[in-house]
């Protein structure tokens, strides 16, 4: 019996010790592990947020699209992580329409533990609707007086569009509108355009989607009989303009008139009118005029306004011409002393408007060097012209030489009326 004992306790001593020794072990494990793979967190932001909800629904309403997600793991399990291998849920397939608080699921691809903040996100349910909606063509701008649109025109491809969405917000569009400008339009055309939902008022309804969203129109315009578009030219006499000026530039606007008539009269009417006539007399710069259009039918009439304003462009006609041997002028000689130049004279070459140029001579012209404040020695100056009868600010003034030799020394009476005499 004793030796029956003895055994068991032997027993019992060898398990608890070997036991003693994997605890000691797995501990040593375990601390060797979190030495050379610490347990670390990172942070992965603006992860969506994947909603689940039953058919039939769509959301109206989300607080929150992206979430922050918090892992925490090994470091070496966080180096091989990105955002692909993260998931957050929001299960809403169990509910119905209404303001839901649901809490989100993380998942991630990887052993760790993750966490999202927020951890709730708030989500309204609505009923889906998806109803047919009439087409309407609204112009914002008629075509030009003298054009009409035919009587069935405009013609769409479709009439109407399936319009789907939140009941409550389907429900708010009356039509689905598309808008035509036709005020720059004098031919048939036809494209596509986009469509706008819109509610009782006119307003435009949003977060809907329209199937198609957009049309395809064709609009057919004609001329009207009754009315016509006829080019004007102003009556411009040339040859009343003053000598020694050219025309730059006419315009004048509009530049055609709508005239109203029997469509006989309309196709035998001319294809341009003219205005009275504009004389150029005593104009020598640019001008504006408004000028009466010459209607040469008395059975035809202008519809609006029979006035055009024109603006004619006038400027100078330009001439050159060259004067030879112009005198140079000294002026600022400090007293006590004299001024050589080589040359005395210079040659001009002159651009500028006609009128001015061709009636220059010699003596309306001046050149000077100014020497003022200039002591003896050896200079070069440019020298100075100017026109005695007013030099224009389209007049170009060239001088060659375009620069001067200059001596300056004592004047020889100076220096004897500053000696002194000496005595014996």
């Amino acid at each position: 019996m004793q030796t029956r004992s003895s055994t068991n306790r032997l027993i019992w001593d060898n398990v608890m010790w070997f036991a003693g020794t994997m605890a000691l072990a797995f501990f040593v494990w375990v601390i060797a592990s979190l030495q050379s793979d610490p347990v670390q967190e990172r942070l992965f932001r603006n992860i969506p947020v994947q909603v689940e909800f039953s058919a039939g629904l769509v959301i109206t309403d989300q607080s929150r699209d992206t979430v922050t997600v918090t892992v925490r793991g090994p470091q070496s399990t966080l180096d091989q992580l990105d955002t692909d291998d993260i998931q957050v849920l929001a299960d809403l397939s169990t509910l119905g329409t209404g303001l839901h608080r649901v809490n989100l699921e993380p998942r991630v691809s990887r052993r760790a533990s993750v966490d999202t903040s927020p951890r709730q996100i708030s989500v309204t349910l609505e009923e889906a609707s998806e109803q047919f909606k009439p087409i309407t063509v609204v112009t914002t701008n008629a075509p030009p007086a003298g054009y009409e649109t035919s009587a069935d025109s405009p013609i769409l491809d479709v009439s109407q569009v399936l319009v789907s969405g939140p009941l409550s917000k389907v429900d708010q569009v009356s039509a689905v509108r598309v808008a035509l400008d036709l005020q720059e339009e004098r031919s048939s055309f036809q494209g596509d355009y986009r469509l706008v939902p819109v509610d009782i008022d006119g307003d435009p309804v949003t977060d809907v989607v329209l199937d198609p969203a957009t049309v395809h129109i064709t609009v057919q315009i004609d001329p009207r009989p009754d009315i016509r578009e006829v080019r004007v030219t102003p009556n411009i006499l040339a040859e009343t303009l003053p000598d020694g000026y050219a025309l730059t530039e006419i315009s004048y606007d509009p530049q055609v008139i709508l005239v109203s008539g029997s469509p006989e009269r309309l196709e035998n009417a001319p294809g341009t009118f003219f205005t009275d006539p504009i004389d150029l007399v005593g104009h020598t710069s640019s001008f504006e005029q408004d000028v009466t259009v010459q209607i040469p039918d008395e059975n035809l009439f202008a519809v609006g306004a029979q006035n055009i304003r024109v603006s004619i462009g006038i400027t100078p006609l330009i001439a050159s011409r060259q004067l030879d041997r112009i005198p140079i002028q000294i002026f600022g000689v400090s007293e006590g002393l004299t001024a050589a130049l080589a040359p005395n004279e210079v040659t001009i070459l002159i651009t500028g408007p006609q009128l001015l140029v061709q009636d220059l001579e010699s003596n309306n012209l001046r050149v000077i060097v100014d020497l003022t404040g200039l002591s003896e020695g050896n200079y070069q100056i440019p020298p100075e012209v100017s026109i005695s009868q007013g030099q224009t600010a389209d007049t170009n003034l060239s001088v060659l030489p375009a620069e001067i030799d200059v001596v300056i020394t004592r004047d020889p009476e100076s220096i004897e009326a500053t000696e002194t005499p000496t005595s014996e």
